[in-house]
């Protein structure tokens, strides 16, 4: 049987590897310095899907409160 993951997980574990990558990228690099650029596409990456959603959470807002703001002007 297969399990569905959600995308709330699949964010979230993003999220995480992005933090510890954060907190623990000076010893990593120096462990082995070949790595550094792909963590930094990884980093970048990781970056682009939060800002994607990010928009898509600002843009949501600004349509519900202007929703909102014409239903009250409006009388509906």
């Amino acid at each position: 049987m297969r399990q569905k993951v959600s995308t709330d997980t699949i964010l979230t574990g993003l999220f995480a590897v992005l933090l510890l990558i954060l907190l623990f990228y000076d010893p990593i690099r120096g462990l082995h310095p070949a790595l550094d650029p792909l963590f930094m596409v990884f980093i970048q990456g990781v970056g682009l899907v939060l800002l994607a959603l990010m928009v898509f959470c600002i843009i949501g807002l600004v349509l519900m409160i202007g929703r909102r703001l014409y239903g009250l002007c409006c009388g509906e």
